[in-house]
């Protein structure tokens, strides 16, 4: 279980124009996957399963990349930042493939407040869901159900891998427009995995949080945590 730790998101050089104050939430996929550990430890569960915290800050000073800077990933993979502000999705990435390389999960659920673009589909109170094998899809949409987290099945399509291909660089961390940016950060993410020792695929599902980890009356909502502490119970 992979989560997204933004401790503050000024957006970066592409600075934020608006709700910059509500960014110290930008941790909340982390904190999903806290409370789930915490979850997992208060019941006592003996479960091999592995809480990955991924962890930065996004700020601005003399060392930050800039847009169209080329970046190396750990996987070897070579990043054009497009937007500094989609910075999410270049932390996951490196966490996504460190964990493959250093657990060799069977599954895998990584877990962002990661696109404005998902509320834009979905609204606020209800997560989108992403996955590269239906199986694993309907046993977390079991779960959603269960523990009463909403979620929705989103498609990663042909057209989302295409967009995010350049010409300078391998791939880049925004598509070429601002339409089904939520799909777009999704298929980024999928780059990221590797395969098991065996040569099978790792099972995984990406769930966007943005719009359902904060309730304007309550704060933060703790969205995800029952979701994955329900996966590690089943597992």
């Amino acid at each position: 279980m992979v989560g997204k730790g933004l401790t503050f998101d000024t957006g970066g050089l592409n600075l934020k124009k608006s709700w910059m104050e509500e960014m110290y939430l930008d941790k909340t996929g982390t904190c999903a996957v806290m409370g789930a550990l915490h979850g997992t430890i208060a019941l006592d569960l003996k479960k091999n399963v592995v809480f990955v915290c991924a962890l930065a800050e996004n700020a601005i000073g003399a060392k930050v990349y800039k847009p169209n800077d080329i970046i190396k990933s750990l996987k070897g993979l070579t990043v054009e930042v497009g937007n500094t502000d989609a910075e999410g999705r270049l932390v996951l990435a490196d966490a996504i493939t460190y964990t493959c390389r250093e657990y060799n999960p069977r599954k895998l659920v990584d877990i962002a407040s990661l696109t404005g673009s998902i509320m834009v589909a979905l609204g606020e109170k209800t997560a989108g869901l992403f996955s590269n094998n239906d199986a694993f899809a309907a046993e977390i949409m079991d779960s959603s159900k269960l523990v009463n987290e909403p979620l929705w099945r989103m498609p990663i399509m042909s057209e989302h891998r295409e967009t995010i291909k350049r010409e300078k660089a391998d791939i880049n961390n925004e598509g070429k427009s601002r339409w089904a940016d939520a799909s777009a950060a999704a298929a980024f993410l999928e780059r990221f995995l590797e395969k098991r020792p065996d040569g099978s695929d790792v099972e995984w599902a990406h769930l966007d949080i943005a719009g359902t980890c904060i309730d304007k009356k309550i704060g933060c909502t703790g969205f995800g945590a029952q979701i994955m502490l329900d996966l590690v119970v089943k597992c």
